[in-house]
Parts: C-alpha cells; structure tokens; sequence
C-alpha cells in the first residue's frame, strides 16, 4: 500500500497511517526556533482560537488557544483570513526578525498552503474534531507539526489513540482523523503547524523513511526504529466528536 493510499484510509477510518515522526531538526537550529518563537510571543499579536470569527472555533476550543500566522499577504501574524483558502501563490514569512523560523518556511516554500505557531496555555486544547483532506477528488492535503514547547502532559489524539509529541521532531499528522488536542498541564505548549498538498517530492523528501533525501541543510531523516519510539501511544475513548460539515456524530472504527 503507498503512503497516499495509507493516509487516505486513515482519513476515512479504516487503518492506514495515522502519525508519523519523519525528521528530526539539527539541535542548534533548533534552539533558535526556540529563541525565535519566545521572540514572537513577546512581539508579535496572536489570534484567539476561542473567539467565534476564528475558523478554527468550530472545533469547541476551552481554554486559552492562540495562533500566530506566518504565511500571509497581510503580514499581520493576527491575521487568519489566508491560512484555510487552500492558496499558495503570493503568500510570505511574516516575521522577518525570526531568522531560524524563516528558514524553516523556505524550506517549504512554494508547498506550504500556511504556517501556524498554535498555542494552548495549561488546562487549554480542541475537543474531538475530523477535518475534510480530500480536495478536487485527487489532491490530498497533508498537515506537519514540530512541537517547539511541550511537556509530557501535553498530547494529541487520533482515531482512538493518545500520542505524545517530542521537541524538535517533524510529524505526518493525519487531520482527516477524528483528531483532538490539549494540555493538561500548568506550562503552556506551543507547535508550529504547517499544510501542503502530497506531492512526490514531500513523499521522499519528507515522510518516506526509506530515504535519506531531506528538505535541506539542517534536517535529518528519521529511521524506521527511531519513528516507532517515537509514536508509541495509549488507547483514547474518542465519544463525540463534531465533523467539518458541523454535525456532531459518535466515532465507530470501520
């Protein structure tokens, strides 16, 4: 079965692919995405996921949940009107005194549809939620996270599983999943979030372990014994959970 086709039947409940840890960022790069991103916080405004013209408040966010966008026309990190619109051409970094965090926007220049620093401040998250990855009948949008901040009682959901994402590692994170967030700890957790649409060259360049092709200097690819450790998880009573149409509906595995 190919990677597309495993994440397709993920998306539709049945199996497939639902995480995968894929790369790893080169440690000192990585502590100035961190300088950056504490950077940011201090300079820069956030939207509030919580307020009822967010797109994202329909996923029933409780909490404090922040988004800073960093691909945008407007150059306004607040400004969220861009990140869903599916569009790629004349979008840019918005953080120009973020070197490390620019730098990893170049890395997936003309591919990413946005770029998101997500934020939850303790007891915060999005409740149960499945988002449509299908578009155009043969484009399927892959979504890619890299916890910048994060603690051992901060954690994602998936299709019945609990997983606990590490620092500096690049995710696969399949949102066609009935998917969740939340912290229920007292530090706040920050991830940088990104979208692009599956291609050859983000297959082998990022999600294939059977390669060691990386989207440039600075990261490395995961092996396959590596990735497992990384995404050991916990069963997670899924319940309710509201659709991208708005409809809440109970989970059932086919």
């Amino acid at each position: 079965m190919t990677f597309r086709e495993q994440v397709v039947l993920a998306a539709r409940h049945q199996g497939g692919l639902k995480v995968r840890p894929c790369l790893q960022v080169e440690p000192g790069w990585f502590a100035a995405i961190q300088q950056d991103v504490r950077r940011l916080l201090e300079g820069h405004a956030p939207s509030i996921v919580g307020e009822s013209s967010h797109p994202t408040y329909w996923t029933r966010p409780f909490g404090t949940v922040t988004q800073h966008s960093l691909l945008n026309t407007s150059g306004r990190t607040e400004d969220f009107s861009a990140d869903h619109n599916l569009q790629i051409e004349g979008k840019q970094f918005v953080a120009r005194e973020c070197p490390a965090l620019e730098r990893l926007s170049q890395a997936f220049a003309g591919r990413a549809i946005n770029l998101r620093l997500n934020g939850m401040v303790g007891r915060a998250g999005l409740a149960a939620h499945e988002e449509n990855i299908l578009h155009d009948q043969d484009r399927v949008r892959l979504r890619f996270h890299l916890p910048v901040f994060t603690t051992e009682k901060a954690s994602v959901m998936l299709d019945g599983e609990r997983f606990r994402l590490q620092a500096g590692y690049i995710y696969f994170f399949n949102n066609g999943c009935v998917h969740a967030a939340q912290n229920d700890g007292d530090e706040p957790r920050y991830h940088l979030v990104w979208d692009v649409f599956h291609d050859s060259w983000i297959e082998e360049h990022v999600c294939d372990l059977g390669t060691e092709v990386v989207p440039g200097p600075g990261f490395r690819k995961l092996t396959a014994e590596e990735a497992s450790a990384l995404s050991v998880s916990e069963p997670w009573e899924v319940g309710e959970y509201v659709t991208y149409s708005g409809q809440l509906q109970r989970f059932t595995n086919h």
